[in-house]
């Protein structure tokens, strides 16, 4: 019992093979704006989660899955049952999702969101196999480990689609992969443009001519991340908040509110006076 705790409560990650997490609410929640910086595959194991990107719209029901491409911005709402929301997310190493995209030459890939439903048992048994592999590397072996995650890719693969493993030319998302791998440093435009080997200026202009900027990238991609880690682990909130960058929990407190419309706490059970974002 100790160990499933354990396993729900943090994010699992097997290096050349992916990560994965268990999210748990104890709320109905609307998140607006979400933007999913990697490559993922979510089974919804309780409650009801609803995806809207531009016109589509998915709802997913216990056993449904959804497959979601980098760089996906959508609406996400996560609704209880009996007072609880379960699921699970395997993000795949690019590595794998790159041997996967040269054996279906032929197959779409992915551009935002896919629903996977009504595949059965075995589908549910193919993550559960998959995640598995990451949560207890020292039972699977590497060649086990891969195989069990390309089989869980076959599963989009079937229904004609594969994820795109090439790297980012859009700068908004280079930009926002930098500051997620190490959110909790004190970034700079300079340090970002240098690291994107252009000028401060060039920089500037360039995530204008997108309809960004530095600020604000810098603190979507922290507070998704902050939000992120509220729902997959016990880590009190002032760790969470220096985590992504910020000294003082009240400030990242003030923060996240603004950006999601409800408060820290309200992603961990405690009921908020706001949990839809205006």
């Amino acid at each position: 019992m100790n160990n499933e705790t354990r396993i729900q409560r943090m994010v699992w990650s097997r290096q050349d093979v992916g990560l994965t997490a268990a999210v748990c609410q104890r709320n109905d929640l609307l998140v607006h704006t979400f933007v999913t910086d990697h490559p993922a595959l979510i089974l919804l194991r309780r409650g009801r989660k609803t995806i809207r990107v531009g016109t589509k719209k998915i709802i997913l029901s216990p056993g449904d899955a959804v497959a979601i491409a980098p760089g996906t911005t959508c609406d996400v709402q996560n609704e209880t049952e009996s007072g609880q929301f379960e699921s699970t997310w395997i993000v795949c190493a690019n590595s794998i999702l790159s041997n996967v995209e040269r054996f279906y030459p032929d197959h779409r890939k992915l551009k935002d969101v896919a629903s996977l439903k009504s595949l059965g048992s075995e589908f549910s048994q193919s993550f559960e196999r998959a995640s598995q592999a990451i949560v207890i590397p020292e039972r699977i072996p590497d060649i086990v480990a891969e195989h069990r995650m390309q089989e869980l890719l076959a599963w989009l693969a079937h229904t004609g689609l594969v994820f795109n493993s090439q790297a980012p030319s859009d700068l908004h998302r280079k930009v926002r992969l930098l500051i997620g791998a190490a959110p909790e440093k004190t970034w700079t435009s300079k340090d970002l443009a240098q690291s994107l080997a252009m000028s401060e200026a060039t920089f500037r202009r360039r995530l204008a001519d997108q309809g960004q900027s530095f600020n604000n990238i810098l603190i979507d991609v922290r507070m998704t991340m902050a939000f992120t880690l509220l729902q997959v682990t016990d880590r009190p909130i002032s760790e969470i908040a220096y985590q992504v960058g910020y000294e003082s929990a009240s400030r990242f407190s003030v923060r996240f509110k603004k950006r999601f419309g409800f408060s820290p706490i309200a992603v961990r059970g405690v009921p908020s006076q706001l949990q839809t974002p205006l």
